[in-house]
């Protein structure tokens, strides 16, 4: 079952003002924070990437591959997301404990801003 827009945009209220967005990806969708990839929306499922800080923040939480092949990321219930402070709190842990994008290379092999 692929995710409804409707499911995306209650993804995105959850998450208010905050630096969110999703972006079609393989027929579902990529959750990024600030531009750094935390998570997808898979099957009507908010999947984030499993860190250390967000295991303990929320240890409770089941996990489960988005796809056959994946690491396994924290289901996040639909309950919570009227939560925003957890929200929020779980969201900051897993984007601080991610590391930072790569600058993309050019076809010359160098980065944008060498």
């Amino acid at each position: 079952m692929a995710t409804s827009k409707e499911f995306t945009k209650d993804v995105l209220d959850a998450y208010g003002a905050r630096n969110v967005r999703v972006r079609a990806m393989f027929g579902e969708y990529g959750l990024y924070c600030e531009d750094k990839f935390v998570g997808v929306i898979c099957d009507n499922t908010l999947l984030l990437k499993v860190t250390e800080q967000g295991d303990s923040f929320a240890p409770h939480l089941e996990k489960e591959s988005p796809y056959p092949g994946a690491k396994e990321h924290l289901v996040i219930p639909v309950e919570k997301f009227s939560d925003a402070e957890w929200m929020h709190e779980l969201l900051d842990l897993t984007w601080a404990a991610l590391p930072d994008r790569k600058p993309k290379k050019t076809l010359t092999g160098e980065t944008p801003h060498d």
